[in-house]
């Protein structure tokens, strides 16, 4: 079990929260106790960080906004007291196009992040969840490569079956060697980014810019994005319903799913009524 804790990395859906919803009320309380001992405590997510994202803890009741966020699953990262961000570059135009085979033999659903682009391919039910959840208006390019591609963005999210979702790893694996990686978020679906950007990594960066050791940090997470944090962490977590893989690798799993408050249980039960832990 981890000793000291300096810095608290957390996942947002289904770790912190289920999709969209408000935090689970032990979990604020866990948060905030946390926050009174001075950890530092970010998130670590998939989206895109934007104000959205740097005001969640007005969104979630904290009374306290997060010191730092690890975005794009790395390829992004804000440190609130340092002022200090980095970003990853976006996908060309020409690199989207050379892309687009894969979804057009597929047919899969897909949609890009980046540029405050709402394009979309082959709109299924998961797309259109997405945008209620997000309130946001979804501009259908089904058919028009020029116009899904109209301008440069982070990634492609692909939504599909198990089987095709295995395809089009394999077929991005074999034909672009490395420059390309597909992680999945969350069940049925993956996402297409440039390679070597991790939460991991992430974590690294932040810590390099603070001077903080990894072995003083504790990571949350659920799924396969989340699992070079888990690794990267001095201490991995993964939740009770989280992916069998990530669990695998983890060096807790939460006695709690993420509708119950999986990660406040574990802060209560393992680090802030433990008194061997240190802050």
């Amino acid at each position: 079990m981890i000793q000291k804790i300096e810095v608290l990395a957390a996942d947002v859906d289904m770790t912190l929260s289920s999709k969209g919803s408000p935090l689970p009320e032990i979990t604020i309380q866990a948060l905030k106790e946390l926050h009174d001992k001075n950890v530092k405590i970010g998130l670590a997510t998939g989206r895109e960080i934007t104000e959205m994202e740097k005001t969640k803890g007005i969104f979630w009741n904290l009374g306290f906004e997060f010191d730092f966020i690890i975005g794009m699953n790395g390829g992004m990262i804000y440190d609130r007291n340092l002022n200090k961000s980095f970003t990853m570059d976006m996908l060309s135009v020409k690199e989207m196009k050379e892309v687009m085979p894969i979804i057009l033999e597929k047919k899969v659903s897909v949609n890009v992040e980046g540029n405050q682009l709402r394009n979309v391919m082959n709109i299924s039910d998961d797309l259109l969840d997405m945008a209620k959840r997000k309130n946001i208006l979804l501009i259908d390019k089904t058919g028009d490569i020029d116009g899904f591609c109209e301008k440069p963005v982070y990634k492609f999210l692909f939504r599909t079956d198990p089987e095709t979702t295995q395809l089009i790893r394999d077929q991005v694996e074999e034909q672009y060697k490395g420059k390309y990686q597909t992680i999945e978020t969350f069940p049925g679906t993956i996402e297409l980014m440039y390679s070597g950007f991790s939460k991991g990594r992430g974590l690294e960066m932040y810590c390099e810019w603070n001077q903080i050791h990894l072995e003083d940090t504790i990571a949350f997470g659920d799924n396969e994005n989340d699992n070079s944090l888990l690794l990267t962490s001095g201490w991995g977590v993964c939740l009770k319903d989280g992916n069998p893989n990530t669990k695998a690798l983890a060096d807790d799993i939460t006695d709690y799913d993420c509708l119950d408050g999986g990660v406040g249980h574990y802060i209560f039960d393992h680090i802030l009524n433990n008194k061997d832990v240190k802050f």
